[in-house]
């Protein structure tokens, strides 16, 4: 089977983000929520930095403000609040209901298709989401917050994803990426600077090691390699393929940071994944090769 352009970016996307996962609630040991998205975001936008002024129009400041809001301030504000409170394996799951969002939203403003089989996935995906949402409910409080926190970041991200489609009439992929994160880099700092202490972070040489693979290949290079994925299809397609990435780092946390997860939390599991693969509704053979069907 021969893999395509698109194919390459979307095996570096799933296994970047995949690790991403495990390695940020590793980090979150060594410094607050808040402080350490900001730190993050911020060291990827500044190296986006030279690209994002250039030929800048008033299209890009307009929307990619928007987006910054939107995918990087409570995007990766809400996710790291919820890595606090549940496990990485959980939270990741949760916050991938984004591909699920993402098709109803793409089909009510894109005008994208939403076939029977994409309507099942959707319904699936939101069954798996339930059951996972009511076994936390069941069991500790600090879980139920965890989860409800992750699904308000995958809420924000597929909305932030259909924007930039909708409303990027001539996208440049690092531009955007490099205005969005310096805008919300600047955001999240500010805000952690007043919530949390930086006299609480543990500078040391894992810490700086971990904060670099999160900030430059989990946030710069991922979400360039995304805005490119998200120009050349369509947006429920692009947004579905990541379903591999709650799976990954699902495998990721259980083996590296010992998680254990209910077997309602498995299962649920298995609906969203099933979900998503319903909602791709594309030949594996045509997604991995970049063509269209």
């Amino acid at each position: 089977m021969k893999v395509g352009t698109n194919g390459l970016l979307y095996i570096v996307l799933i296994v970047v983000w995949g690790v991403v996962w495990p390695l940020s609630k590793v980090a979150l040991d060594a410094c607050p929520p808040v402080l350490f998205a900001g730190l993050r975001v911020l060291l990827s936008g500044i190296v986006l930095l030279p690209f994002a002024v250039r030929h800048l129009t008033r299209e890009a400041l307009r929307v990619n403000l928007v987006l910054a809001l939107l995918n990087v301030f409570l995007f990766y504000g809400l996710q790291n609040l919820a890595l606090q409170h549940a496990p990485a394996g959980l939270v990741s799951i949760l916050v991938y209901i984004q591909p699920v969002v993402t098709v109803l939203l793409a089909r009510l403003w894109l005008n994208e298709g939403l076939n029977a089989i994409k309507l099942a996935g959707v319904v699936l995906g939101f069954v798996g989401v339930g059951l996972i949402s009511l076994d936390q409910v069941r069991g500790h409080h600090a879980d139920a917050l965890g989860a409800l926190l992750a699904l308000m970041a995958g809420l924000s991200w597929a909305l932030g994803t259909v924007v930039y489609k909708k409303y990027r009439t001539r996208p440049h992929p690092i531009q955007d990426m490099g205005i969005q994160l310096m805008v919300g880099g600047v955001l999240l700092l500010g805000l952690g600077s007043l919530t949390e202490r930086w006299a609480l972070i543990a500078w040391s040489g894992p810490f700086l090691g971990e904060l670099a693979f999160v900030g430059l290949l989990g946030t710069a290079l991922a979400w360039i390699i995304w805005s490119r994925l998200l120009h050349s299809a369509d947006a429920s397609r692009v947004a579905t393929w990541t379903f591999l990435v709650p799976i990954l780092a699902t495998i990721l946390s259980v083996l590296w940071l010992k998680e254990t997860l209910t077997a309602t939390v498995w299962v649920g599991g298995a609906f969203v994944m099933l979900g998503l693969y319903g909602v791709n509704g594309v030949p594996l053979r045509r997604a991995i090769a970049g063509r269209q069907p």
